[in-house]
């Protein structure tokens, strides 16, 4: 009799997750994704800084090779030439000059002197050129935009109601700014320069660049002469960010509020005391709050019109020294520090007219 084998099939069993094992590993992941983000952010952060290092420091690079060229004279902050009907007009930058040493002779040969910046061929030049050497790949406003701008030069101590005036008239200048730092009751005069001559050094010894208007003599060759920064080189400012810099302009603009910082001052309460404290005479707005002085202060603007320190790295600012050296600042950085670093000749010993100190005190530094 034959017999039948019959072979039961073996049935698999799939087991899947449970709803408990399930949510164990996303927690897991989500962990691991908490970990890893912020990992990865402070790499391109990092990476970013990085490369804002290396613009800011190649322009200071080319700024000290234009000084090379030119006597160990600095560029100028900008240029105010005369038309020929005698009227003043906004020219150029320092950026513009800058240009052959940042491999563009090409585009300073096509530039018209004789014209304002925002005037065709001029404007064009500009707004269709994107120098990268120029922005900082945290700027969202500068950062692969033609024209755009995010280091700017040390423009020292200004009045801040100088600076927002748009026409080619006179700005920021050591002849302009009516601080009467001395207290001897005397003012400056731009028409006059020599009228109270202490006060005017004393202001140019604040900053770093300064602008050249056109039939002013005394603003010729007016900015600092590498070797001759009685601070020395390594301690002083040359550029530093402002994510707020030229606003919808370009780096050509030679308006101070484009393309400088400056401390602001307000020139009724700047006196013999404040010459070694200028802390107290910082300018107040229109509604009587103290205007942003110090770094990162003013990152939201307005744009073109903010000229202070301002960055998107978090808690820092870029700079680049006189010597040619990069670095960053804490935007908690001392006040008293701060202003040390802007000043091109701030520690110099004086004695004002008169023996009215008595003995002599540095402008900035240990007397604060």
């Amino acid at each position: 009799m034959q017999s039948r084998r019959h072979t039961a099939a073996s049935t698999k069993t799939r087991r899947g997750f449970t709803l408990i094992e399930l949510l164990v590993v996303i927690s897991i992941i989500a962990t691991l994704m908490s970990l890893i983000l912020p990992a990865i952010q402070n790499a391109r952060e990092a990476g970013r800084r990085t490369q804002c290092l290396n613009n800011i420091r190649n322009v200071t690079v080319a700024t000290l090779n234009f000084a090379s060229s030119n006597k160990s004279r600095l560029p100028p902050l900008a240029y105010f030439p005369l038309n020929t009907s005698g009227n003043r007009f906004n020219g150029r930058s320092w950026a513009v000059e800058l240009l052959p040493f940042l491999d563009q002779q090409g585009t300073y040969d096509r530039w018209n002197k004789d014209i304002p910046f925002d005037t065709a061929p001029n404007l064009a030049l500009a707004r269709d050129l994107y120098i990268e050497a120029y922005a900082c790949p945290n700027d969202d406003s500068a950062f692969v935009t033609p024209g755009g701008l995010s280091y700017v030069a040390n423009a020292g101590f200004g009045d801040q109601t100088v600076i927002t005036n748009n026409a080619g008239a006179v700005q920021h200048s050591f002849l302009q700014e009516q601080f009467n730092w001395d207290g001897d009751a005397t003012t400056i005069d731009l028409t006059v320069p020599t009228v109270d001559e202490d006060d005017s050094k004393i202001t140019k010894a604040t900053g770093v660049f300064w602008a050249e208007f056109e039939g002013i003599a005394q603003t010729r060759n007016a900015s600092a002469s590498i070797g001759n920064i009685y601070d020395g080189s390594g301690n002083t400012i040359m550029f530093g960010e402002n994510i707020n810099a030229v606003g919808n302009s370009t780096w050509a603009d030679p308006r101070t509020r484009a393309v400088s910082f400056m401390f602001p001052l307000d020139p009724t309460l700047v006196g013999l005391t404040t010459m070694f404290d200028p802390r107290p005479a910082i300018a107040l707005d229109s509604t009587g709050n103290r205007l942003p002085a110090y770094p990162n202060e003013a990152k939201t603007g307005p744009d073109g019109n903010a000229p202070y320190l301002n960055s998107n790295h978090p808690g820092i600012v870029v700079i680049s020294m006189c010597d040619g050296s990069a670095r960053t600042i804490s935007e908690n950085l001392d006040e008293r520090v701060y202003l040390q670093l802007i000043t091109q000749d701030g520690t110099r010993l004086r004695t004002a007219s008169g023996g009215t100190f008595g003995s002599e005190e540095p402008l900035s530094g240990d007397s604060f």
